[in-house]
């Protein structure tokens, strides 16, 4: 008999793309599935949406309290109600290949031995428009590795008894709890990558806020710092996090016209702008301070010269942020690393 996958989508405000995104479980060549629908209190219609697929095929159920509890609560408590051999977790504005249950589920059935198996992906735009190939799976995996590369991004599927083993996702973590849960199966079970491209992650212009960026790359590198100490490895080496936040001036866009990358060459007003609004540096942070508040205090700042030079006519103002984490040797004096 075919194995049953539950696939978990949890819904927050996602009206608009909701349907690709169960059009796209629909279409799967593996039809024994079941999606489990956990509305985290939308207020947008999604789960009207949700419900109108509900009715449609009973493979489909919708959950939830109707309270927003966050990420970490919705897929933890839509997992709770699987009954699939496997699971797997899709974002309600995302999309998977139509082979993408079937090329997975042969990959591991092929592997008993893994605890989860992870592909590729590819990048979409707001109207499904193909960018190009994801970034993150381009690290080769290890479970060292892991600490300092999220390559097990898009699409994971996880045998349920390995999922239940290592206690699931985190109910606590409001940001972060796929990478969480990642760093936690790699220390109980081999995990493998399908090197083939089989989820359609969407780049969506306003997901989420540059505060709660902020707050997700804090919450990953606090997930990374825990597993350097289940593993033992604090004892001989530190975890630390790198960080840069740019201000852009981005030419704004003709119709028809190719875009344009940064502010104008010769422009000294625009020039004159990025240098006295210059982006939260965490080397001058003062100890305890909030980074994720005070990156969207300067940005707000460098907004409002803009704006004040006219600028935004022109212009619109962009906020890049870089973050990885570095993994390093504890020595004793002397040489690379920190001491102690």
């Amino acid at each position: 008999m075919d194995s049953l996958v539950s696939i978990a989508i949890p819904l927050y405000n996602t009206a608009r793309f909701l349907a690709a995104a169960l059009d796209s479980v629909l279409a799967q060549d593996h039809p024994h599935w079941e999606c489990l629908l956990w509305d985290d209190g939308s207020t947008d219609g999604s789960g009207e949406v949700a419900a109108a697929y509900a009715r449609r095929d009973p493979r489909i159920r919708l959950l939830g309290n109707g309270r927003n509890n966050g990420v970490g609560v919705a897929v933890a408590s839509a997992l709770e109600q699987a009954a699939g051999d496997y699971l797997c977790v899709l974002d309600s504005d995302d999309e998977l290949a139509p082979h993408a249950l079937s090329a997975m589920v042969a990959f591991m059935r092929e592997r008993p031995q893994l605890g989860m198996a992870y592909s590729q992906y590819v990048e979409i735009d707001e109207a499904g428009v193909l960018l190009g190939p994801g970034k993150h799976y381009q690290a080769p995996y290890s479970a060292q590795h892991l600490l300092v590369s999220f390559m097990t991004y898009q699409f994971r599927l996880l045998r349920a008894d390995a999922y239940r083993a290592i206690g699931g996702f985190d109910p606590t973590m409001h940001v972060s709890p796929d990478y969480d849960l990642c760093l936690r199966m790699s220390e109980r079970y081999p995990i493998a990558h399908l090197a083939e491209p089989l989820y359609r992650y969407r780049m969506r212009t306003a997901s989420i806020s540059h505060g709660s960026r902020l707050r997700q790359i804090l919450a990953s590198f606090s997930a990374a710092q825990r597993a350097l100490q289940r593993r033992g490895m604090d004892r001989d080496h530190a975890l630390s996090l790198g960080l840069r936040a740019r201000h852009v001036l981005r030419p704004k866009r003709e119709r028809g016209a190719d875009p344009a990358v940064g502010a104008g060459v010769g422009d000294l007003d625009a020039a004159e702008c990025l240098r006295q609004s210059p982006p939260f540096d965490p080397a001058n942070a003062s100890q305890g301070s909030d980074w994720a508040v005070e990156v969207e205090l300067r940005y707000n700042a460098f907004i409002a010269d803009a704006r004040r030079r006219g600028l935004d006519a022109r212009y619109e103002c962009v906020l890049e942020i870089d973050s990885w984490h570095i993994l390093q040797p504890l020595r004793p004096f002397g040489g690379a690393g920190n001491w102690r």
